[in-house]
C-alpha cells in the first residue's frame, strides 16, 4: 500500500514538472519618450483580458504560465497610447516552450516590425503619443480681431460717418437736397414705399400745380369783339 502511494505520488511530481516545463513567462518594459523614463501603473492584457498585468514603478510587466501559441498585448493606457505586439510562443521537440518572437503593429492595418522580446530584458514597448482630450486655446492675436464681422461692420459705419460730411461739402445744394430726401425717406421705409410705387406722382401733381394758365394774345381779344358784333345785329 505505501507503494502505491510513492508511486502515485511521483507520478503527480512528474506531471506538475512536465506541465510547468511547457509554459513560459514573458516580461516587458513600458517606457515613456523622449527620455525613456518608466511608465507605471498601467494596465496590460492578452487576447482581450485572457492574461492581465499591471507594470509596475519600473514600468516593467510580467505574464506568467503561458503556454504555447499566439497572444496579442494591448496596453490599456489612459494617458498615452502604445502600439499592438503579437506575440508568438512555440515549442521545441521536447516540448518545452521556445523563446518568444513578436511582431509590432503601429496602428491597426500597418506594416509588421520585427522586434527582440526574447532575451533577459523581454520586450521594451515606448509609447506613441499622448492622447489630446482637450483642443489647445490659441494664443491672443491682433489680426485674429479683424476676422470679426462685427467689428468690420463697426469700422465701416464709423468710416461712412466720417466721410459722408467731408462728401457733402462739396456738392450741389440740388443734389444734397436729393441725398437729404434719400436719408429721410430711408429712415421712414412707408414713405419709401409709397414713392417707389407712385411712379413720380407727387412730381406730377406739383408740376401741374405750378403751371399758369396761358395768356390770350390779341388774335383772341378781336375774335371776342366780332362775336359780340354779330350777336347785336341779330338781336
Amino acid at each position: 500500500m505505501g507503494l502505491l502511494l510513492s508511486l502515485s505520488a511521483l507520478l503527480l511530481l512528474l506531471a506538475s514538472a512536465s506541465a510547468k516545463s511547457s509554459t513560459t513567462t514573458f516580461i516587458g518594459q513600458l517606457l515613456l519618450p523622449p527620455n525613456s523614463s518608466p511608465y507605471p501603473n498601467a494596465a496590460l492584457t492578452l487576447n482581450s483580458g485572457e492574461h492581465n498585468a499591471i507594470s509596475d514603478v519600473d514600468g516593467r510587466f510580467s505574464f506568467f504560465n503561458l503556454p504555447p501559441g499566439i497572444y496579442q498585448l494591448d496596453v490599456l493606457a489612459t494617458l498615452h497610447a502604445f502600439p499592438n505586439v503579437r506575440i508568438m510562443i512555440e515549442s521545441d521537440s521536447d516540448g518545452s516552450p521556445s523563446p518568444p518572437k513578436c511582431n509590432l503593429y503601429l496602428y491597426t492595418g500597418a506594416e509588421k516590425q520585427s522586434v527582440s522580446c526574447g532575451d533577459a530584458e523581454g520586450l521594451t514597448l515606448p509609447a506613441l503619443a499622448a492622447y489630446g482630450y482637450f483642443e489647445v486655446r490659441p494664443p491672443f492675436s491682433i489680426m485674429g480681431l479683424f476676422k470679426n464681422p462685427m467689428l468690420l461692420m463697426m469700422l465701416f459705419s464709423g468710416g461712412m460717418m466720417w466721410y459722408m460730411p467731408k462728401m457733402m461739402e462739396g456738392m450741389d445744394p440740388e443734389q444734397k437736397a436729393q441725398l437729404e430726401k434719400q436719408m429721410a425717406m430711408q429712415s421712414d421705409p412707408q414713405a419709401m414705399l409709397a414713392d417707389l410705387f407712385s411712379g413720380g406722382g407727387d412730381d406730377e401733381k406739383k408740376e401741374g400745380a405750378t403751371k399758369k394758365p396761358k395768356a390770350v394774345g390779341n388774335g383772341g381779344a378781336a375774335a371776342g369783339a366780332n362775336n359780340k358784333k354779330r350777336r347785336g345785329k341779330r338781336d
